[in-house]
């Protein structure tokens, strides 16, 4: 009930009351006519919520943080009565509410969205509410529901800085199992054309000043490439040392830097195997699309492992074989669990590198 329906009720009470008092039969009239007018406003801002779904079209699948478009339709399945002034507020994947309202509503309105979801997550039904005040602004109405549509977040990818600290992954690393990577090397000069120079090499500004002289097209000469390991294992835990404190930030953090190392990786074509305790130890090859696929879809359903012990990483370790590149991380600070390994040439992921923000959704409405 609004203050707008009190004051209503009580001018009708004092005008019934006066009516009967003065024996005035336009005032009870005016006093019941009051009344009236607040049961039907009740009746019918109830009917105005009744039978109406909320539906809902996204992306199946995206990443944190990124930019997707939204729709959101409101249907209207009755027959007689239309829908008016309806809010309605979304709570999207349980993170993100989305505030939004449809003032008049025959048999569909349909609001478009812009904006991005800011952290990981897998849900399929997100709760939403429907409010009105409809007619006459005397009572406030509500109704729930759930919108079913699927959406599968991952995390926001975030290449370690490791990987490019003093050539950790590439050239000069001491890592085992090197390969030649695909990537040209550092530029080494301009010199002229030869037969069976690809025309991609070809120095365009150069060419055209030797051209003006005269001369022939010139060519860009890089130095050899450098190497990247041939196999890469990810090994991702969450043991510490005693004392240290368990934040669910840092563990969200950390799958973002495994979300973006295996990307790195895999734009890189080094093969790499993802192995984590909330996998249960499980190696999961990431060599292929659908790999890379299923490794996104573990990091996004992933919940952080309770019971992993010093022994369990050790007993991991030892399951890598010695020809891979090996890299560690964790969501505990690595002076809480390095001294524990033993000495194996490591790329030890730091997970304090890392501070970003979250987004809001913005909205935008076309009706």
């Amino acid at each position: 009930m609004t203050p707008k329906a009190a004051i209503l009720i009580g001018a009708s009470l004092a005008l019934i009351t006066a009516g009967f008092v003065r024996v005035d039969g336009v005032l009870i009239t005016l006093g019941a006519a009051g009344l009236l007018l607040l049961i039907g406003a009740f009746l019918l801002g109830r009917r105005n919520l009744q039978r109406l779904a909320l539906t809902l079209r996204a992306p199946a699948r995206l990443f944190a943080d990124t930019p997707f478009d939204l729709r959101l339709t409101l249907h209207n399945k009755r027959t007689l009565l239309d829908a008016f002034n309806i809010d309605i507020t979304l709570h999207l994947s349980r993170q993100t509410n989305i505030v939004t309202s449809a003032p008049w509503t025959s048999s569909s309105s349909t609001v478009k969205l812009a904006g991005s979801i800011p952290g990981r997550g897998s849900l399929l039904e997100h709760p939403f509410a429907l409010r009105s005040t409809f007619p006459l602004d005397l009572f406030r109405h509500e109704a729930s529901g759930h919108a079913t549509h699927e959406i599968l977040i991952y995390p926001r990818p975030l290449v370690p800085r490791e990987f490019f600290t003093h050539g950790a992954l590439h050239d000069s690393s001491l890592l085992p199992g090197v390969t030649p990577g695909s990537a040209p090397g550092e530029p080494r000069g301009i010199r002229p054309w030869q037969p069976g120079d690809p025309a991609k090499h070809i120095h365009w500004p150069a060419s055209a000043r030797s051209m003006s002289r005269l001369r022939g097209l010139r060519i860009r000469e890089n130095d050899p490439p450098g190497f990247h390991p041939q196999h890469c294992t990810l090994l991702f835990h969450s043991f510490g040392t005693s004392g240290e404190l368990i934040r669910a930030d840092r563990f969200e953090r950390a799958l973002s830097l495994a979300c973006g190392s295996l990307r790195y990786l895999r734009d890189h074509s080094i093969p790499t195997t993802l192995l984590a305790d909330f996998l249960d130890w499980q190696p999961l090859l990431v060599t292929t699309r659908s790999g890379m696929a299923n490794a996104l879809v573990a990091l996004a359903r992933a919940e952080r492992a309770k019971g992993t012990e010093a022994h369990d990483l050790l007993h991991a370790l030892n399951k890598v074989p010695p020809a891979h590149s090996l890299l560690l991380l964790s969501d505990m600070p690595t002076q809480s669990w390095s001294p524990c390994l033993p000495k194996r040439p490591a790329i030890l992921i730091d997970i304090k590198q890392f501070r970003y923000g979250h987004k809001q959704l913005n909205r935008s409405n076309n009706k």
